[in-house]
């Protein structure tokens, strides 16, 4: 079987887990800004919300076509239908805080991408590349909105513990089970993948995704400009 990421089913998998997720929580997300701009007053902030809304669409459509070409609908399917929550109130604050501690996640994810497979050719590599650029380009706007309307660092830490690690389960929970279920376990190079990817996760993506609970977290702390300089 040819696999699209490093010829890796771990690897392969691992990207599958995250696009997964893109259209339907990408969607929701957009929902959530398209609630707050009547109340945005601020014309640099309701132009940076238009154009991640404008972002997300895509990222979406984009993702709905790559899902299509891995056999991922069904899964996707599942999170249209949990994401429909979302829909139904977008402007719970917790779906708000939601989106803070998501896009900072995305953000770490991001970095990971770049820094390991900037520079790659196809059409999959391309497309995780500048959906990866684009994330840090609108990194800072969520939390930039959370602040002007006035909601707490604290509330914002509670809402990321739980739908961090939804995210971070259901991703590392598909690589696993899928690796499996594809019978790769009883290949010597899967568990050296394995082993590649674990730490992988846990230095480049959960690690740095933990600077949220820190006291004065903002996304511009960290500076990205390395990262938004490559050429995909």
């Amino acid at each position: 079987m040819k696999y699209w990421c490093d010829n890796s089913p771990v690897w392969s998998h691992y990207g599958n887990a995250s696009s997964v997720l893109f259209p339907a929580w990408e969607r929701a997300f957009a929902a959530v800004i398209e609630h707050y701009l009547p109340v945005v007053h601020d014309p640099d902030l309701k132009a940076r919300m238009l154009q991640l809304k404008a972002e997300e669409m895509a990222h979406a459509s984009a993702h709905e076509a790559f899902n299509k070409r891995q056999g991922l609908e069904e899964l996707e399917a599942q999170e249209f239908k949990r994401a429909r929550l979302v829909h139904r109130k977008p402007g719970l604050p917790y779906w708000l805080g939601t989106m803070v501690s998501i896009e900072h996640l995305a953000a770490c994810m991001s970095r990971s991408v770049i820094g390991r497979w900037s520079g790659r050719d196809g059409r999959d590599y391309k497309l995780f590349l500048w959906h990866a650029k684009e994330e840090l380009g609108h990194k800072a706007l969520a939390i930039d909105l959370w602040n002007y309307l006035g909601h707490s660092h604290a509330e914002l830490r509670k809402i990321a513990k739980s739908n961090q690690a939804y995210v971070m389960g259901l991703m590392i929970g598909h690589t696993i089970k899928q690796t499996a279920k594809d019978g790769q376990l009883r290949n010597w190079k899967t568990w050296i993948d394995l082993a590649s990817w674990s730490f992988f996760v846990i230095t480049k993506v959960l690690i740095p995704m933990l600077a949220i609970y820190l006291p004065g977290f903002h996304p511009n702390n960290k500076d990205d400009r390395k990262y938004m300089e490559v050429a995909v």
